[in-house]
């Protein structure tokens, strides 16, 4: 069984990539505090920087969790992507989407701190 240092929470979201040699959209299929996996047929070459954009709409306004990263890993169904930085507002909204998405909110909060910490 495999063991996660950070939860994953199934989250929908409309996102893009952009590198060197990529510029590409999908959607988000899971998000957890390092990291998505992104649901794309495109091709995204492994360990080459990106820009991330996930767009989140919600009534009244659209935000979005804005990172650079590298995809670890291709699938026929999409792309494993690793979040390297991001600013802070994109951190505080990518914590609330994962915390509002997941069934044990203190653990959330465990770990966030634990990314702060880590950095």
């Amino acid at each position: 069984m495999e063991k996660r240092k950070y939860r994953r929470v199934v989250f929908h979201a409309v996102a893009s990539l952009q590198g060197a040699q990529t510029n590409c959209s999908g959607t988000v299929d899971n998000l957890s505090m390092k990291g998505m996996f992104i649901l794309t047929k495109e091709h995204v070459e492994c360990g080459i920087p990106l820009e991330i954009c996930v767009v989140l709409s919600g009534a009244s306004s659209v935000l979005s969790i804005k990172a650079t990263g590298i995809a670890l890993r291709q699938t026929d169904k999409g792309v494993a992507i690793k979040f390297q930085e991001m600013d802070i507002d994109s951190f505080i909204y990518l914590r609330n989407v994962v915390a509002m998405n997941s069934d044990d909110a203190d653990a959330c909060y465990e770990e966030y701190c634990h990314a702060i910490m880590s950095k």
